[in-house]
C-alpha cells in the first residue's frame, strides 16, 4: 500500500512538473519573453526526470534520470541568465552545471556525483535568484521560497531524514509556489523590441553626454501644451544626437496620441504606467508598452536601461511625466528612496533622467526641497 501511494504521488509530481511546460509555453506564446520558453523546456526535462524514476530498468533509468535532470536544469539556469539580460551569464550558466558534474565524477566518484546531481542544481538556482533579488530589488520572493523548498527536501531525502512520498508532496508544493511567483512577478522589461529601439538610430551631430544625471523640470505656467512641445523638441534634438528617449508617462497624463502628431515615433519609446496594470507586461507594439503602477517595476525598468546602456555604450534619456503624480500616489517616503537608489546607478552610466514636477501642488515645501537637493539641475520651461 505504501509503495503504491509512493508511485501515485511521484506520478502526480511528474505530471505537474510536465504540466508547467504547457502553462509556461502558453505565457511565452503571449509575451514572446525567452525566459518563459527556457524554463518551460527546463521543466519538461525535469518532469521527464521524475517520470523516468518510476518502473524503469535501474541501469537505463539512472542514465535517463541524470541526462534529463542535467538538461532540465541547464535550460533553467540559462533562463536565469536571460532574466537579467546577460548573454555571457546565460552561456556560462548553461555550461557550468555539466562541467561541475564531470569534475565531481572524476574527483570524488559516482557516489559524490549522486549527491551533486541531487543538490547542486537546486543550490545554484536558489543562490542565483537570491543574488538577483538583492541586486535588482526584484519581486522574486515566491520563486526563492519555491526553489529553497525543493533544495531542502532534496537535502533531507539524501540524508534519509524524509521518506520519498513526503518529498514528492513537498516538491509539488514548491513547484506550485514557483509557478505562482512566475506569473505574478516581473523581472525585466528589455524585450527585443525595446533593445532594437535602443540600438537604432545614427547621430547627425556629435554629442558627448558624459556621466548620467537626475534633473527636474518645472512648468511655471502649468500649461500641458507647453510641456508636450518641450518633450517633442527634446526628442527631436536627441534623435539628431543619436540619443534614445524613453518617456514614462504616469496614469496617461500624456497619451501616445498626444505625441504622434509630431512624427517622432521612431525616436521615442513610451512606457505607460497605469494603476491596475495586472501582469505588467501587456503588449509591445509601435514603441509603446504598459507597466503596472509599481515603483519596484519602475526600478527594474531603470536598471534594465542603465545596464543595457552601459554594455552597449548607448546614450539614453528617460523623461518621467510626472514625479509629482508619483509622490501624490505613493507618498514621498516611498518615492524619495526610490530616486535616491537610482542616483548611484545613473552617475556610472550615460543615462539622463528628466522628471516633471509641480512644487505648488505639494502641501509641504520641505518634501519638494528634498527632491530638489537630489537634482543635478532644475529646468523651468
Amino acid at each position: 500500500m505504501q509503495e503504491l501511494l509512493s508511485i501515485l504521488v511521484r506520478s502526480l509530481n511528474g505530471l505537474i512538473t510536465i504540466g508547467l511546460f504547457v502553462l509556461l509555453y502558453r505565457i511565452y506564446s503571449k509575451t514572446k519573453k525567452r525566459f518563459y520558453l527556457l524554463w518551460a523546456i527546463g521543466f519538461l526535462f525535469y518532469g521527464a526526470n521524475i517520470v523516468s524514476r518510476i518502473g524503469l530498468d535501474p541501469q537505463f533509468g539512472m542514465i535517463l534520470t541524470v541526462l534529463s535532470l542535467l538538461l532540465g536544469f541547464m535550460f533553467i539556469l540559462a533562463g536565469i541568465g536571460d532574466l537579467v539580460n546577460r548573454t555571457k551569464v546565460m552561456i556560462l550558466s548553461t555550461l557550468i552545471l555539466p562541467v561541475a558534474m564531470v569534475i565531481i565524477h572524476f574527483a570524488a566518484g559516482p557516489e559524490a556525483l549522486g549527491w551533486g546531481v541531487s543538490i547542486l542544481p537546486y543550490l545554484m538556482i536558489s543562490v542565483s535568484l537570491l543574488l538577483i533579488r538583492l541586486r535588482y530589488s526584484s519581486t522574486l520572493d515566491m520563486l526563492i521560497i519555491g526553489w529553497v523548498t525543493l533544495l531542502l527536501v532534496n537535502v533531507a531525502y539524501a540524508l534519509n531524514l524524509m521518506n520519498s512520498t513526503f518529498v514528492d508532496v513537498m516538491a509539488i508544493f514548491g513547484k506550485v509556489v514557483i509557478y505562482l511567483g512566475m506569473t505574478t512577478s516581473q523581472f525585466s522589461f528589455l524585450v527585443d523590441d525595446l533593445k532594437r529601439f535602443l540600438i537604432s538610430g545614427y547621430p547627425a551631430i556629435y554629442s558627448n553626454l558624459g556621466h548620467g544625471s537626475f534633473n527636474l523640470v518645472s512648468n511655471g505656467s502649468n500649461q500641458k501644451a507647453k510641456e508636450i512641445r518641450w518633450i517633442i523638441e527634446r526628442v527631436g534634438e536627441n534623435s539628431k544626437k543619436g540619443i534614445r528617449t524613453i518617456l514614462v508617462t504616469t496614469y496617461d497624463l500624456i497619451t501616445p496620441q498626444d505625441l504622434r502628431i509630431s512624427g517622432l515615433e521612431e525616436g521615442l519609446y513610451i512606457m505607460r504606467m497605469l494603476q491596475g496594470g495586472r501582469g505588467a507586461l501587456k503588449m509591445f507594439q509601435e514603441h509603446v508598452v504598459i507597466i503596472n503602477d509599481d515603483l519596484d517595476q519602475l526600478g527594474i525598468l531603470f536598471s534594465d536601461i542603465i545596464n543595457f546602456s552601459n554594455e552597449g555604450k548607448i546614450n539614453c534619456e528617460i523623461i518621467i511625466y510626472t514625479i509629482s503624480n508619483l509622490i501624490h500616489t505613493h507618498g514621498w517616503k516611498r518615492v524619495y528612496p526610490f530616486i535616491l537608489s537610482q542616483i548611484t546607478l545613473l552617475k556610472s552610466s550615460k543615462v539622463q533622467v528628466y522628471g516633471f514636477y509641480y512644487p505648488t501642488t505639494h502641501e509641504n515645501p520641505a518634501e519638494v526641497s528634498k527632491f530638489e537637493t537630489l537634482a543635478d539641475k532644475i529646468i523651468t520651461i
